[in-house]
């Protein structure tokens, strides 16, 4: 065909047949992939190729976790050191005000239905959707909106379980059961039902998963990253123990690890979101800053309320005289005994944060003892959100063994409460038993622990001018800026009532066994005061309050032949909420102390309650107390026991005693005087502000 033709020509030719061929056979090759790819997806799509990919998928997820769990679940550790920490930025549109609408989605099946979510979040202009895990769950979202109307909230659930201290990939439950109304971030609140952000759904995308548990696992993941935070919030019905989630934590830990995007991701606040802090949502917004006031922030160690011993009083007391002027903020931590009355402190505190213990202590024992106790990073994470947050004109740190937290917020002016100078008791506790290397030891761990510290301290605050001067001395710490604020008393709390008619006289004793002190001083009376009193009035009885857990820190403090039966004739209370009562049966009150720190609000109480009062030199130190008129102060078992029992024979005496007692603290120690006293040294240490009228 081409031999006649000019070479050219056939060249041409044969090119143009060549690309015509060539596009013919991409045109088939195209349509054949388009055809397959078509086929393909269809039938990957049926009913029984997913239930056969379903069922694999599952039972080599079952597999893997098995394994992980027999090698003790490295992955969790694994998990913990592929996020790099960043941080997701993501665009979230700002809802519509007054947007609170709340849209309804029940899961049909029982696998994560997460097209059908997306979807329906698209089609909805609803603020909120809650989702149901079942069609038939019950619908009350109402408790959870309060938590969602904090900044920044991404979702809340219904409390279903606590962890513990139950080791897991993600935190997916509160640390303890919480009360109802009470809420707490967790950074994965996994529940039967979820109330959800729909814009934030949206911006983090709905991820296609198998397991529900692990599809909200990983939005919950995102929205941490995001700086979003997630709440659960407490019911009435008490929460199960958090069970094992093997299969969604191997899930979300496959889904992880093999997604680059995802990978290096981590929560913005790891150590905010544990499920450890608490508060209320409900009484949390109800009180604003006046922006007039000082604002202090305030860390405690324990609730101020109840009243469950002195340093409680102190705090709530306190605070409470200066509320009118001083905006407080309350981050105390939790006792495993203690329930939280929120209404109380909101009384007193513009925003309470409750945080749970959920660390082992701190393996340092360069620390003491107790200050290991207390060490967490929950608590120090909290202290610098709100000093940036809230803006604090003073940190104010209770406690010596909590001075340690002063660095979690370097940029606000501190001031650290001595409530005893601890290194003081230590070394009395020291030299009572000199052959004790380990009492020695903590006492030179508590001596160099509160001198570094009293020096970090824009200001101090002792409770007595002797301990003001000893913490000046052990620390060269500037005079000016070191201030005595006394311990006080409620003068319209405790006021003198006259004794109840008893057949038999009655000694009171208060002291919480959980500090050492107030437990030798019960020894002392049991052992070597009670009996001699007892020969001469056989039918005294002693009424001791001896405060939480008192049966565990006797068998742990007491020494080994000490734990004799108590006699019949002591009764002993635990925690009392209202000492009235006890005072007004009272005849005498004894504070037999041996070892002591700081001034003691119990012996101010029982004068302010018009109680005649015999106390030890060390017992009423730091009070200024007159020996035979404000009290009787004796230092020997006997000389103890003889003032007890002259004023138990001599009516007259004890009315005597008890008037002068209540004229003393009513001109001495009043909480009112004393509010005045760190008000002016809040001013000094923030600077001059403007006050509200």
């Amino acid at each position: 065909f081409f031999a006649g033709m000019p070479r050219p020509l056939a060249a041409h030719i044969a090119r143009r047949v060549r690309d015509r061929l060539h596009s013919l056979a991409y045109r088939s090759r195209d349509l054949a992939r388009g055809y397959w790819r078509l086929i393909s997806y269809h039938i990957w799509r049926s009913g029984p190729v997913r239930r056969v990919r379903d069922e694999a998928g599952g039972i080599l997820l079952v597999a893997v976790a098995w394994l992980l769990r027999l090698s003790g679940n490295p992955h969790r550790w694994i998990f913990q050191h592929l996020n790099r920490g960043r941080a997701l930025r993501l665009e979230c549109p700002t809802p519509p005000p007054h947007s609170n609408g709340v849209e309804l989605f029940r899961q049909t099946r029982a696998v994560w239905e997460g097209e059908r979510l997306e979807d329906f979040a698209r089609r909805s202009d609803a603020r909120w959707i809650l989702w149901l895990e079942r069609p038939d769950s019950p619908v009350d979202y109402h408790d959870l909106l309060p938590a969602l109307a904090n900044p920044g909230a991404f979702a809340a659930s219904p409390q279903v379980h606590f962890r513990g201290w139950k080791a897991a990939l993600l935190a997916s439950a509160p640390f303890r059961a919480l009360d109802p109304g009470e809420a707490t971030a967790v950074l994965a609140p996994l529940a039967h039902a979820i109330l959800v952000d729909r814009a934030r759904l949206l911006a983090l995308g709905v991820p296609r998963c198998g397991l529900a548990g692990a599809a909200w696992m990983l939005l919950f993941w995102k929205a941490a990253a995001a700086g979003w935070r997630s709440y659960s919030v407490g019911r009435p019905l008490p929460p199960a123990e958090q069970p094992d989630l093997p299969l969604h934590e191997t899930a979300v830990f496959l889904r992880v690890a093999g997604d680059r995007r995802l990978r290096p991701l981590a929560p913005r606040d790891p150590h905010l979101v544990r499920g450890n802090i608490a508060f209320s949502p409900a009484l949390q917004g109800h009180s604003r800053s006046t922006g007039t006031r000082p604002t202090v922030l305030l860390v405690s160690p324990f609730l101020p309320y109840p009243l469950s011993h002195g340093g409680a009083v102190r705090i709530y007391n306190l605070c409470r005289a200066l509320a009118g002027r001083v905006d407080f903020i309350l981050a105390a931590m939790r006792e495993s005994h203690e329930a939280v009355d929120y209404p109380r402190l909101h009384e007193v505190f513009r925003q309470v944060y409750v945080v749970d213990r959920d660390e082992a202590p701190s393996p340092d024992r360069r620390l003491p003892d107790q200050v290991r106790q207390y060490q967490s990073l929950a608590l120090r994470a909290l202290i610098a959100e709100l000093a940036d947050r809230s803006q604090p004109d003073a940190l104010q740190i209770e406690y010596t063994h909590m001075a340690g937290f002063r660095d979690a917020a370097p940029q606000v002016p501190a001031v650290l409460v001595e409530h005893d100078l601890t290194f003081s008791l230590f070394r009395q506790l020291a030299e009572r038993c000199p052959a004790d290397r380990s009492a020695r030891r903590e006492y030179q761990r508590w001596l160099a622990f509160e001198q570094h510290w009293l020096k970090e301290f824009d200001a101090v605050w002792t409770v007595s001018e002797e301990d003001r001067r000893a913490a000046i001395g052990v620390a060269d710490r500037n005079p000016e800026r070191t201030y005595t604020i006394a311990n006080g008393v409620d003068l319209d709390r405790f006021r003198p009532s006259p004794q109840e008619g008893r057949a038999s006289p009655e000694i009171l004793y208060v002291g919480s066994f959980r500090h050492l002190p107030n437990l030798l001083g019960f020894e002392k009376l049991r052992a070597e005061i009670m009996p001699r009193l007892w020969r001469l009035f056989p039918d005294v009885r002693l009424r001791v309050v001896a405060g939480p857990e008192h049966d565990r820190f006797w068998r742990q403090f007491a020494l080994s032949s000490s734990r004799a039966p108590v006699d019949r004739r002591i009764v002993v209370h635990g925690f009392v909420e209202d000492l009235r009562p006890l005072y007004a049966r009272a005849t005498v009150a004894a504070v037999p102390l041996e070892v002591s720190a700081g001034t003691n609000i119990k012996v101010m109480e029982a004068m302010a309650s018009g109680r005649p009062v015999v106390t030890t030199p060390v017992g009423c130190a730091g009070l200024d107390l007159e020996d035979g008129r404000d009290a009787f102060i004796r230092a020997e078992a006997a000389d103890f026991a003889d003032a007890l029992a002259e004023l138990l024979s001599d009516s007259r005496l004890r009315r005597a005693m008890a008037a002068q007692a209540r004229r003393t603290v009513e001109e001495r120690f009043g909480w009112r005087a004393i509010g005045e006293t760190a008000y002016r040294s809040y001013l000094a240490l923030a600077g001059p502000m403007q006050t509200a009228p």
